[in-house]
């Protein structure tokens, strides 16, 4: 009974993770940070799909992808995108964490993961590649 719970918060994790799609406009480095962390989000999200019975896998995916993140920020050469990019990167793998802790909890109770900081960091970043 446990792996439907990993998978009901492996797919609630994915969905979260599709929430944070980004569309941006201003400074060319912007844009192509942005565009660059789409893109990552997108890899990620389909990636974390092929996952959901292995939570391990999904939280050691959500880490790199969490890495990228950071870097994409950073290259954007915009505060405003980098404190988001961190941000939603942080929840990201604190989902992850999550995740594989319910797996390894033993619990045959269904757990889901708490998703507020990871659809919250999509919306700042979202604000933050628009504005």
């Amino acid at each position: 009974m446990r792996i439907p719970a990993v998978r009901i918060a492996g797919t609630c994790a994915i969905t979260a993770a599709l929430a944070l799609s980004v569309a941006a406009c201003g400074s060319q480095d912007k844009k192509a940070a942005c565009d660059k962390l789409q893109k990552t989000i997108t890899d990620v999200s389909q990636k974390g799909m092929t996952q959901v019975s292995d939570p391990s896998g999904l939280a050691e995916t959500y880490s790199a992808g969490a890495n990228t993140m950071r870097q994409e920020g950073k290259d954007s050469g915009d505060d405003k995108v980098e404190k988001a990019a961190n941000d939603a990167a942080s929840a990201l793998e604190s989902l992850g964490q999550q995740v594989k802790s319910i797996a390894t909890s033993g619990s045959t109770t269904p757990q889901m993961p708490d998703v507020s900081k990871l659809t919250n960091a999509g919306i700042e970043l979202k604000s933050a590649c628009q504005g």
